[in-house]
């Protein structure tokens, strides 16, 4: 499977984290690993050109061009989708990691469709599990436990032809609400949603959000 995968990120030790679950990967293919930056920095990042590789580029962006209003890291996923050159893309933000079988999974997931989604398994910064996201990672699935719909971006996965098209609405959004934006264009105008059925991706949330998480995830 030929897959790009996008990443804005201010350079936090979490990032190696991701590196190593994308090249540990038992997908066979190509994969490229856009890494999308501006000025802001972890206090303990590298530089981006010390993760460039063969199939890793860091792509260095103007002062204030990863946010645009309330929506951090929205503008460099717009950016990253109009650079991307693989058949498919997917997004993986610098605070997550992947299963070794999340690529293989997703790919028999996607079997003649344009798009598919998995779950995720929340985690706090101390390194409790939280447990599986079934409310914000599962779409219109009937067994969700909220009343409205979403897919979070790291859960998805889709044709490249649909990430350009979608791109503005990334570029454009002042809201911390891109992820909503794309799975409602995706429902209208992708089709068939694949499904993994199963927690492949990996996420630490932050603390203001580990009340919600241990509350709505599932044990399992």
């Amino acid at each position: 499977m030929q897959v790009t995968i996008i990443t804005p990120t201010i350079g936090r030790p979490s990032l190696q984290r991701l590196i190593e679950s994308i090249d540990k990967q038992t997908e066979s293919g190509m994969t490229m690993h856009l890494l999308l930056w501006d000025q802001h920095r972890d206090s303990n990042a590298r530089t981006p050109e010390s993760y460039n590789s063969e199939r890793r580029q860091s792509i260095v962006l103007p002062a204030g061009t990863g946010r645009n209003g309330d929506a951090p890291g929205s503008p460099l996923r717009a950016i990253g989708l109009m650079c991307a050159r693989t058949p498919w893309v997917t997004f993986a933000d610098d605070d997550v990691s992947w299963h070794a079988e999340h690529l293989a999974l997703l790919r028999v997931a996607m079997a003649a469709k344009h798009w598919a989604s998995t779950l995720r398994t929340v985690w706090s910064p101390t390194g409790e599990r939280l447990g599986v996201d079934r409310f914000e990672s599962v779409g219109d699935d009937p067994t969700r436990r909220v009343p409205y719909e979403m897919i979070d971006n790291n859960c998805m996965i889709f044709e490249r032809k649909l990430g350009v098209a979608a791109a503005w609405l990334y570029r454009e959004t002042t809201q911390y609400n891109d992820d909503r934006l794309m799975y409602e264009f995706l429902k209208k105008s992708a089709g068939p949603r694949g499904r993994t059925g199963s927690a492949t991706v990996h996420q630490i949330c932050p603390e203001r959000l580990i009340g919600m998480f241990r509350s709505h995830c599932s044990a399992a």
